[in-house]
């Protein structure tokens, strides 16, 4: 008898055990949820099979970015997906099994009873260890050799620094008014909202996620756990740590005001408005008094918290450049593609492609033009992306300078790219190269523990909508209210743009 489910086990990403109670949400194509199971005791979860070619997942909550697989290479055997980290957030007592150091953790504070958990943003940087013990070689002709055009390319070596940032919601405050308009009793008027600040509403971003993006590099796609920062040549190690978090720190503050100064701006409405733009009516219900609506830009204040570096020893493999430009990968890895766009305009193109069997010739050679440019990027990120299994079994037939298969050596997970290689964390300090070892023997934190602390404002989506009345209400009169607006502006969230 065929069976008729699909075997999942959820696993620890560090040690591969099963980790039980992990949610598992199955999505429809529109990132609905149609079903929702959990892991048990042995982290098993069993998904009754469709005709779908695809299965898509949340494991995890629903701050957890969606995955796909291709139903074809769910075997007989239960499919092994790893656990989402968990990491402590501020405001809880760490237990006597886990052991935190105090310069380490920011200093904690109990959350006010309408106060949010943190969101936790995270980052990863690849320190890649010198070809000569001395460090003697320019960090310039380093990072130039990662881009290998022969093969067999050697396989190379570094650290992976894993830094977080801790996003504290505080409240939400008015901004800089926008726009006001004066309507007489009886009176309506469309107002057009152009908001340049964040994406559309159909790439599903939350906001802090398209923060983490502007704040990380290109080297990478978002199918990863962290967001990948820029590569370095690795020389002393409590320096790149204290850089690290003073680089994350400066680069939030400065992408927090770059969102500020985007263009967001309101007008009347006046013939037929472009697409990007939102069209709220607000209308004066009054008959006695005239009222004036004010359009003000939403704001959150954040507390953010940068933590210092968890330190992992690295082995870096190279990997050949591939055909990427074709119909049949797109359709293949559209998904991947579509969420890894380092070119948002070309999102409409990328669609025609994957759907159409035809493959128009304008959109497909636009496609194809900026997948070639960015190869490395590309190749990379289906790589992060791809099945696990296919990926272990391709690093089963590689060997490291030792001569043991990669797969006993390494967590078969992508930390990062630096050229046309990928990253993957390697199992002990003891399986660097000597000029790697002294870096992490004796205790791989041993510098200086380090966090810095900010508050930043951060724009909301949309625009809030208050109403003045010019003269004073009769009492017992109705308040004005905008159309699809709560009564009262300040604190609350008008209708998004």
């Amino acid at each position: 008898m065929a069976q008729a489910t699909w075997k999942l086990r959820i696993v620890d990403q560090e040690t591969g055990a099963p980790v039980p109670g992990v949610p598992v949400t199955v999505l429809d194509d529109a990132g609905t949820p149609v079903s929702y199971w959990v892991s048990d005791t042995e982290g098993l979860v069993a998904i009754p099979k469709s005709d779908r070619p695809r299965l898509r997942l949340r494991v995890g909550l629903r701050s957890e970015e969606p995955i796909e697989l291709e139903t074809r290479t769910i075997g007989g055997d239960p499919l092994p997906l790893a656990a989402p980290r968990r990491a402590q957030p501020v405001g809880v007592t760490p237990t006597a099994s886990d052991p935190v150091d105090p310069a380490l953790t920011p200093p904690t504070q109990a959350l006010a009873p309408d106060q949010s958990p943190p969101q936790i943003l995270r980052f990863a940087r690849i320190g890649v260890l010198p070809k000569t013990p001395d460090g003697a070689t320019m960090a310039a002709v380093d990072l130039a050799e990662f881009h290998a055009a022969e093969f067999p390319a050697p396989i190379r070596y570094g650290v992976v620094l894993e830094t977080e940032e801790l996003w504290q919601a505080l409240g939400t405050e008015a901004g800089d008014l926008l726009y006001s308009v004066s309507l007489a009793p009886g009176d309506e008027v469309r107002a057009l909202v152009l908001d340049g600040r964040w994406r559309r509403a159909a790439q599903r971003e939350r906001p802090l996620q398209i923060v983490a993006k502007m704040v990380g590099t290109t080297s990478m796609g978002d199918n990863m756990d962290s967001v990948p920062l820029e590569p370095f040549v690795l020389r002393d190690l409590a320096a790149a740590a204290a850089e690290t978090v003073g680089l994350l720190a400066d680069r939030t503050i400065r992408v927090s005001a770059s969102l500020r100064r985007r263009p967001l701006g309101v007008t009347e409405a006046q013939g037929d408005p472009p697409e990007s733009a939102a069209i709220r009516t607000v209308r004066n219900s009054r008959d006695d008094a005239v009222v004036t609506y004010h359009f003000v830009e939403p704001l959150e204040r954040y507390r953010v918290v940068v933590r210092t570096p968890r330190v992992r020893p690295a082995i870096l493999v190279p990997f050949r450049l591939p055909n990427l430009a074709t119909p049949e990968v797109v359709r293949q890895f559209g998904h991947v593609l579509k969420r890894s766009l380092i070119d948002r305009s070309l999102t409409d193109d990328l669609e025609v492609v994957r759907n159409d069997g035809r493959t128009p010739a304008g959109p497909a050679e636009r496609l194809f033009a900026h997948i070639s440019a960015n190869l490395p990027y590309y190749s990379a990120t289906i790589i992060a992306a791809g099945d696990p299994a296919a990926r272990y079994q391709a690093l089963a037939k590689l060997r490291d300078p030792a001569g043991r298969a990669l797969t006993d050596v390494i967590e078969n997970t992508v930390v990062g790219r630096v050229g046309n290689y990928v990253a993957f964390p390697l199992r002990a300090a003891e399986l660097l190269p000597d000029n790697g070892r002294p870096l992490l023997r004796a205790d791989p934190q041993r510098f200086e523990r380090l966090s810095e602390e900010l508050t930043l404002l951060l724009p909301l989506p949309g625009v809030w909508i208050k109403a003045e009345v010019t003269q004073p209400l009769d009492k017992g009169a109705e308040e004005p209210q905008a159309e699809g607006e709560e009564r009262g502006w300040r604190g609350r969230r008008g209708r998004r743009a």
